[in-house]
């Protein structure tokens, strides 16, 4: 059985904080959230700007008085580089593997722009670390500094769960309870030909012994709690999120990217969400992820669910109406 030390040992949570800052509102209102997170991780942190050519002297003036408290924790930096923002954000955080992006939001506009292009959805099409993302900064949530809960979403469409490593990690770093939540779809006549062609799982008894499997694999030193919902994937994690209180949610990449008109785009309402949202994009690795349960032989049969209680884990598949 794989222990969370030894998890943890070969996957650990970021020990870098590379705040890409534009010195907008958002950027300015994500300040304590950001001093509270280099604190409670005793991570070191980074101030990066991207700026047009020519403007050098201005950009380092503007950085240079931006968060002017990052002075006063070791080792903190500001760097400057010049070029497209996605482009070199993407590329300073390749050469910064063990770091978590912070990306505040773009401006809200009143205005629809249908043909406006998310900044992070851009990098985060491209950035090979994880990447913490801000709600609106009249709804920036204040995570106690320790404790807490860290909710973890699986869809049951990834290829790889590395962000459910990220979530324990980021778990155990703050002494929090984790939570694993999925979404059945409703039963209907489309689920007979989703199953065809699709390994996600599609009752609830195979849901929840995935789950387990996946806990199982967590080791026991970590509180961990399943929760399983029936309905629009969005709906099911936003009542679930409510019910446990967490304030940080961990995906995976590709539970947010969304394609429309050519262009990369934020899932709407998942950019919205009221928690600090967390999105890790795939470790570049050769075969299966061995996390991944192995695929049943039939998705609507499954064997029974452990009767007794998995050690340190709470099972408590919760339907969402």
């Amino acid at each position: 059985m794989t222990t969370l030390n030894s998890a943890l040992h070969q996957h650990p949570f970021p020990r870098q904080l590379v705040f890409a800052t534009n010195f907008s509102e958002a950027c300015h209102a994500a300040i304590p959230l950001v001093a509270q997170w280099v604190d409670s991780l005793q991570a070191k942190l980074t101030l990066l700007h991207v700026h047009a050519a020519g403007t050098h002297l201005q950009a380092k003036r503007s950085l240079d008085s931006f968060f002017a408290e990052a002075a006063h924790y070791p080792n903190s930096e500001r760097v400057l580089r010049s070029g497209k923002p996605a482009e070199a954000i993407a590329e300073y955080c390749r050469s910064q593997p063990n770091s978590l992006l912070v990306m505040p939001p773009s401006t809200r506009s009143s205005l629809p722009r249908p043909l406006h292009s998310s900044l992070r959805a851009k990098v985060l099409h491209d950035v090979i670390t994880p990447m913490l993302t801000l709600p609106h900064t009249d709804r920036i949530p204040e995570p106690p500094s320790t404790g807490g809960h860290v909710a973890c979403w699986i869809s049951g469409q990834e290829t790889r769960l590395d962000h459910v490593r990220e979530a324990a990690a980021l778990a155990q770093r703050r002494g929090a309870e984790l939570h694993l939540m999925h979404a059945l779809p409703e039963v209907s006549e489309g689920m007979l030909i989703e199953a065809l062609y699709s390994d996600r799982p599609l009752s609830e008894s195979v849901a929840g012994q995935r789950l387990a499997d996946i806990a199982s694999q967590l080791g026991n030193e970590l509180p961990i709690r399943l929760h399983i919902g029936t309905g629009e994937p969005e709906s099911v994690l936003r009542k679930l999120l409510k019910r446990t209180q967490a304030s940080i949610l961990v995906v995976d990449r590709g539970a947010v990217m969304r394609k429309r008109l050519m262009q990369a785009s934020f899932n709407s309402k998942l950019a919205d969400s009221p928690c600090l949202l967390i999105c890790v994009p795939p470790r570049e690795a050769e075969g299966r992820d061995p996390m991944l349960p192995a695929p049943q032989s039939s998705v609507f049969g499954a064997r029974p669910l452990p009767a007794r209680r998995l050690a340190g884990i709470a099972q408590q598949p919760a339907r969402t109406h």
